[in-house]
């Protein structure tokens, strides 16, 4: 038994009502896995259920998840690694959504706004549906300019700010987290409409 619910009418039906949330990073290292965890985490935690979670190419996240704990619902957050256009490809079909991630900077802005246009080749109506993530890592904070990324109408920015408690490796410790880093996960569950 696999612990999902039973699938009520045909099984296209229930694959049409599935969401799946694709996170993609503009390129490697940017945090696409640590926010990939987050969204797993805080997305059960707002739906009173397990997430199922998967991972490109045998990556890291089940590493990065505060628990391994068996899907309760058909709704799915994919770690897609640095793979915008085949993320967004699958995030084309209307349940879905993309999430780029990207470093908190102007350079960062610069590679998500790119990594926008890229996605809209998959689906022009994507960008719309669209949350970016910029990872801030620096201990003061960084402010990079926003408004190219607002001006090409993405859903939302969310700015994902330091937090210790993501710094260290393995399994992310949801008690440790800061405020803001809870606050930026419901942020961009928000803004799915999730």
């Amino acid at each position: 038994m696999t612990g999902l619910p039973p699938v009520p009418g045909t099984r296209r039906a229930a694959v049409q009502r599935a969401r799946t949330v694709l996170v993609a990073g503009v390129s490697g290292g940017t945090g696409t896995t640590t926010v990939a965890a987050l969204l797993v985490d805080a997305a059960g935690a707002r739906r009173g259920a397990v997430v199922q979670a998967s991972d490109h190419s045998g990556g890291e996240l089940a590493s990065r998840l505060p628990r391994l704990d068996p899907a309760t619902t058909r709704d799915a957050v994919h770690d897609a690694g640095a793979h915008v256009l085949p993320a967004a490809h699958l995030a084309a079909a209307p349940e879905n959504a993309l999430v780029v991630v990207g470093r908190a900077s102007d350079e960062g802005a610069a590679d998500a706004v790119a990594a926008l246009d890229t996605a809209a080749t998959a689906d022009p109506s994507l960008p719309a549906r669209t949350v970016v993530v910029l990872v801030d890592r620096t201990a003061r904070g960084t402010a990079p300019d926003l408004g190219t990324l607002r001006a090409r109408g993405v859903g939302a920015v969310v700015v994902l700010r330091r937090d210790p408690a993501l710094g260290r490796p393995g399994r992310i410790d949801p008690g440790r987290l800061a405020r803001a880093t809870v606050e930026a996960a419901g942020a961009v569950l928000t803004a799915l409409r999730w």
